[in-house]
């Protein structure tokens, strides 16, 4: 099997034809062509999707050998002219652009989806007041007020943003009466004094992937209308992933309407995976040209042979089996696996790097993630570590060990956590507690255990022979105190793991042994990494 990386999209040529060479009547004659074809008319409702100016749009079909009138787009704008067409995806816009590009000819820039020309054609005026042209739509969402803060004040504004991202983008217009569409302006100056970087907040911590937002402010009549712009999201679907307020749950995917933001219905989510499916497949297919034409390297997983134009190294085959592959984007020092061992000329590229590793391609279980811990082995994706904790029952994990891995604070792994979508909240919600030092794996111990905590304590260290001495030296570990040697914690460390191993029966009491372990390995990973 060859596997080959580093790619972009190439997406499909239109074939619209412009130009006929030789036509009748006289050789070599070029037929002029005053309509635009379905292809071209989807094209033109792509950029205006995007809020591209009339005449932007207009520079890229005119030309000398077949001219167009401007009307054509305003046309295709209010929907008279090629209605039935559909509009062009996002990735053959981009080979429309691409086909156009010419270094001697420079293109007018496109417009902001909020310059003030385009906000005001979005509306019409009536009688001294300003209307919404056509009322709500697929693309358009009133609301009369905006509130940021308390959050559950935003929840339906969020609600809309996710609906749109999730459509085809579009705006959302506070300061406008939804029952009238009328403009009656924004009561105070929230909006205007609100920063975009405090909506992007939000909007990280209640929706992934995160929403793309344009903010924009524009007076009509001598009041003010709040805009903000919601782009596509190319790769949906945006989902909720907390509960805000009455209107957004956790796990809700939601899909603008006409006239309404709900729940997206089956088809509608089709649809979004379809299209990410079609990308991949063109993603692929641009990966596998770039390679056939040499600009990209493969792995051969049977020899090992990494190949290029430029020539070629082997991987043990031993590691083979191993590899842990990253994705484009994540080999950084917090997420991606350090160096391999190569044969040949190949070094690695920092001192970092040069550290023996320990690559582990294991599903992550919870039984890897303590096991991990009490042979201190580095793993190439640490934060997946951290993420399983959010789809488990139990609750106890060591947890700092892998932040330090990942070269991450707890507060921005707490952040990173809201994000996630958790199959038991809970457990992410105990996990936050425990990163933002509201909760601890400490528990006072009694009996025998106490009588034991104190040994260890004082450096007197001895294993326990079978499992009835597990259950005691677990929970001594669990009361041992900050202050204990990190040479003595070490030992303690080998010690839980050959407990651990005993506790492997399906019983139930091997499944309390276990729980007594992994809060064991918790308290334990306290000591060592949390003051880190």
């Amino acid at each position: 099997m060859v596997i080959c990386a580093n790619y972009r999209v190439g997406p499909p040529l239109l074939k619209s034809r412009l130009v006929r060479p030789g036509g009748p009547g006289a050789e070599g004659s070029v037929v002029k062509k005053r309509n635009l074809s379905d292809a071209e008319i989807g094209i033109v409702k792509a950029m205006l999707r995007k809020g591209w100016r009339n005449d932007v749009i207009h520079f890229h079909f005119n030309k000398p050998d077949r001219l167009i009138s401007s009307g054509r787009i305003t046309q295709i704008k209010k929907g008279v002219y090629g209605a039935s067409a559909e509009e062009a995806q996002p990735e053959e816009l981009e080979a429309f652009l691409a086909a156009r590009q010419d270094p001697d000819v420079k293109s007018p820039p496109a417009p902001s989806p909020v310059d003030v020309r385009i906000l005001r054609s979005l509306f019409v005026r009536e009688t001294g007041t300003w209307r919404l042209a056509g009322g709500e739509t697929d693309r358009t969402e009133c609301k009369a007020g905006f509130r940021l803060q308390p959050e559950d004040r935003f929840s339906k504004a969020l609600r809309a943003i996710a609906g749109l991202a999730n459509n085809k983008g579009g705006y959302l217009l506070f300061g406008v009466t939804d029952a009238t569409y009328q403009a009656d302006g924004l009561a105070d100056d929230v909006f205007t004094k609100s920063d975009i970087s405090l909506v992007n907040r939000i909007l990280a911590g209640s929706l992934d992937p995160v929403p793309h937002v344009t903010k924009g402010l524009i007076e009509l009549g001598g009041k003010q209308v709040g805009v903000l712009y919601v782009e596509k999201h190319d790769h949906g679907p945006v989902i909720a992933i907390k509960n805000v307020g009455q209107d957004v749950k956790e796990g809700g995917i939601y899909f603008r309407y006409v006239g309404e933001t709900r729940l997206i219905k089956p088809g509608e989510l089709r649809q979004i995976i379809a299209a990410r499916e079609q990308r991949a497949i063109a993603e692929f297919s641009a990966r596998m040209n770039r390679v056939a034409i040499g600009k990209e390297a493969t792995i051969d997983l049977d020899t090992g042979e990494v190949a290029g134009t430029s020539g070629k190294f082997l991987i043990d085959k031993s590691l083979l089996p191993s590899i842990q592959f990253v994705r484009e984007g994540e080999f950084d020092e917090k997420k991606g696996a350090p160096a391999l061992r190569l044969i040949g000329d190949v070094e690695p590229v920092s001192e970092v790097e040069r550290e023996r590793t320990r690559i582990i391609r294991e599903n992550v279980t919870p039984d890897a993630v303590v096991r991990n811990f009490l042979r201190n082995e580095k793993v190439a994706e640490p934060m997946q570590y951290i993420h399983f904790q959010a789809h488990a029952q139990r609750k106890w994990f060591p947890v700092w060990f892998y932040i330090d891995q990942a070269h991450s604070t707890a507060s921005e792994v707490v952040e990173d956590l809201r994000k996630q979508v958790a199959t038991y909240p809970s457990s992410r919600d105990a996990l936050v507690d425990r990163l933002s030092g509201k909760d601890a794996a400490f528990r006072q111990s009694t009996g025998k255990a106490e009588a034991l905590r104190g040994k260890l304590a004082r450096g007197d260290i001895k294993a326990p022979t079978d499992v009835d001495e597990d259950i005691v030296f677990a929970g001594a570990v669990q009361a041992l105190p900050t202050a204990v040697k990190p040479k003595d914690l070490e030992s303690i460390r080998t010690i839980l793991l050959q407990c651990l191993d005993r506790a492997q029966g399906a019983d139930p009491r091997s499944s309390n042994r276990r729980g007594a372990i992994y809060r064991a390995a918790s308290r334990l990973d306290e000591l060592l990494y949390s003051k880190k």
